[in-house]
């Protein structure tokens, strides 16, 4: 909603600049090593007061290194030039510096086991993670981790577990997310360091926040705070402040959510924390709100639009004073000189025209100054102006493009059809022709052509009826009952409107997991397979059931069906898509006598934002 997320780009920075101290330095050095090395620590020292400065004392440290053709100084410089670049958000220069500095690491053989070396990784990953590419992100992370735990560097392998904590993030996995940020937390707990232990407390909560278990939420965010508390780091109290006000309204809490943000708002004024100011003020607006005060979400609405003005108007209202209090001091001295010319005017009566044409050309000289300063400042807006719109293009065709390559995934994930299942319904059905049943072959070949053109002529993007989706199941099911000799028996009953639309090819991938995985398995006995379809307020459930083997069982072993697989990923996929969760839930079934079964249940949306239709599709992509 407003809260004002920590853990986004800007925190994950704090931790990849992590300083790590010269590890080689015992040997007597030349002149030009030493001057290289004293340039890099005090990198360090003002990398986060002044990143101009520090990029030149980056630049300047790696040209000297270069002529007294010091390996290490150059890949410690190119080290900084990386973290410049990543403040900078260009991401991908940064991964080339860091690159170049593993190579000559590397060159010099003895620093993989240096926390220098490791920290370049970690730096590595963690820049990966922020340009989103997150398969590398989670390769170098963990070689970040490896190197860490085998040397005992608890400080980079908690900042290690805590980048692919957020790579996870970045990927969607929550639970994985958050297994690592326990990792980090652990690492961080045995060196003791409260400022990372309450970032990580912070990342859990947000995961939790994600999920929508505001409780959680809140009790992960106000340990970050207890700890953030022991630290006294008072500018972070505004941002966990509120936050636990925030989940507070979530839980509906009005009362403690304002005595959260009426504390966020103290400190948030306090150390002009504008941003989070704004963030404040709103959320209080909307606990008014709820609490039926008008008076005060209109107070509220009001200080929020003004901080939101004020954030874009700062910059320009300080240049503004610093010309004011130039031109005041001009025009002061001016002043000045013309009273001191007045005193002599009785003397200096030969003096009175170059007096007045001074001052004429002082006069003229204002006025072009002041002209120069007002076409530079229009200039300036209406280029600030264009950037801000080309800005918002730019982020309008990477939404575009993450949607369409969601699109293609979905549609590839239906074109895919397990040939194996293809050629058993075939040679079943050659059986039948040897064993002269024409009329059965011809039929069950009428079913197989008639799914295999369902196949291909449907696509995951469209939605179709109920009715058409349940007969091509209902032809699957036969195909399958035919080839496993009847050892099953099916059921199909549906209590929802046969017009129902439901993405097409969803529900042939868990029939085929539970026949393939369960039934075809289990050789006791006749076999039951029954599909039940309801729909409930705005969700449709279906309910697959077989009597054969537990699924979660079969879990464990290292078989995985191609039915389960694409199953899960069109569930993924609809819910990134669509915004409404599809999920495929998986019981096993215990019975008195000892027999077996799995139940299967998907809940489908049947309201929400639309899957992009076909022609859609097809028209970005002609």
């Amino acid at each position: 909603m407003f809260m004002r997320i920590q853990i986004r780009k800007t925190a994950l920075l704090l931790f990849l600049f992590y300083f790590i101290g010269q590890g080689l330095n015992a040997q007597v050095k030349e002149p030009e090593q030493a001057q290289v090395d004293s340039l890099n620590t005090l990198f360090v020292k003002v990398e986060e007061k002044d990143l101009y400065k520090a990029e030149a004392l980056a630049n300047d440290a790696l040209k000297i290194a270069e002529e007294a053709d010091y390996t290490k100084g150059i890949a410690d410089a190119k080290s900084n030039l990386g973290t410049v670049s990543v403040r900078q958000g260009n991401f991908k220069q940064a991964i080339d510096h860091y690159f170049f500095a593993l190579k000559l690491y590397d060159q010099l053989g003895i620093l993989p086991k240096a926390k220098d070396y490791v920290a370049v990784i970690v730096r590595l990953a963690g820049a990966f993670c922020l340009e989103e590419d997150f398969d590398r992100a989670l390769t170098y992370s963990q070689k970040a981790i490896l190197l860490s735990e085998k040397n005992n560097y608890h400080e980079l392998s908690g900042i290690a577990y805590r980048v692919k904590g957020e790579t996870f993030r970045g990927l969607g996995k929550l639970d994985s997310s958050s297994y690592y940020f326990e990792s980090a937390l652990a690492a961080f707990s045995k060196s003791k360091n409260l400022t990372h232990m309450g970032s990580v407390y912070t990342d859990i909560g947000i995961n939790y926040y994600y999920v929508k278990d505001y409780k959680q939420a809140f009790l992960y965010t106000q340990k970050a705070f207890e700890l953030i508390q022991q630290t006294n780091n008072k500018p972070e109290y505004a941002v966990l402040l509120h936050n636990m006000g925030e989940f507070s309204y979530l839980m509906k809490s009005y009362q403690q959510a304002l005595f959260y943000l009426d504390s966020a708002q103290y400190y948030g004024e306090y150390f002009h924390a504008s941003g989070n100011l704004m963030d404040t003020y709103k959320v209080k607006a909307e606990v008014y709100k709820a609490l039926g005060i008008t008076d005060s979400v209109a107070h509220y609405y009001e200080k929020t639009l003004q901080v939101k003005d004020s954030l874009y108007n700062d910059t320009y209202k300080k240049e503004l004073a610093t010309l004011q209090t130039q031109s005041d001091v001009y025009k002061k001295e001016t002043e000045n000189k013309l009273l001191s010319k007045d005193k002599r005017i009785a003397e200096l009566y030969r003096n009175l025209a170059i007096a007045g044409i001074i001052g004429l050309i002082i006069v003229l000289g204002f006025l072009l100054l002041t002209q120069r300063l007002r076409i530079h400042r229009r200039v300036k807006d209406k280029l600030e102006e264009e950037v801000v719109l080309r800005t918002k293009e730019i982020f309008r065709q990477k939404e575009t493009i993450f949607h369409t390559n969601l699109r293609l995934k979905l549609a590839l994930n239906g074109a895919k059809f397990d040939s194996q299942f293809v050629h058993n319904a075939l040679s079943t059905i050659q059986q039948l022709v040897l064993e002269q049943k024409t009329q059965e072959a011809q039929n069950h070949l009428v079913q197989l052509s008639q799914l295999i053109q369902y196949v291909l002529e449907k696509s995951p993007l469209e939605r179709v009826p109920l009715k058409e989706e349940l007969q091509m199941v209902e032809s699957y099911i036969q195909l399958e009952r035919l080839r496993l000799n009847n050892c099953f028996d099916y059921s199909i009953t549906s209590h929802a409107a046969e017009q129902t639309k439901i993405p097409a090819l969803l529900l042939q991938p868990f029939v085929e997991n539970a026949i393939s995985t369960a039934i075809a398995s289990t050789a006791d006995g006749q076999q039951q397979l029954l599909l039940q379809i309801e729909a409930s307020n705005d969700t449709l459930n279906v309910v697959i059931i077989d009597s054969g083997k537990n699924r979660k069982k079969e879990r464990r072993n290292k078989y995985n069906p191609l039915g389960n697989q694409l199953g899960q990923e069109r569930l993924d996929l609809l819910t990134h898509l669509t915004h409404k969760n599809h999920l495929a839930i998986v019981e096993d079934l215990e019975s008195e006598n000892g027999s077996n079964g799995t139940k299967v249940t998907l809940q489908i949306p049947l309201s929400g934002q639309p899957i992009s239709s076909v022609e859609e599709f097809v028209n970005e992509n002609s």
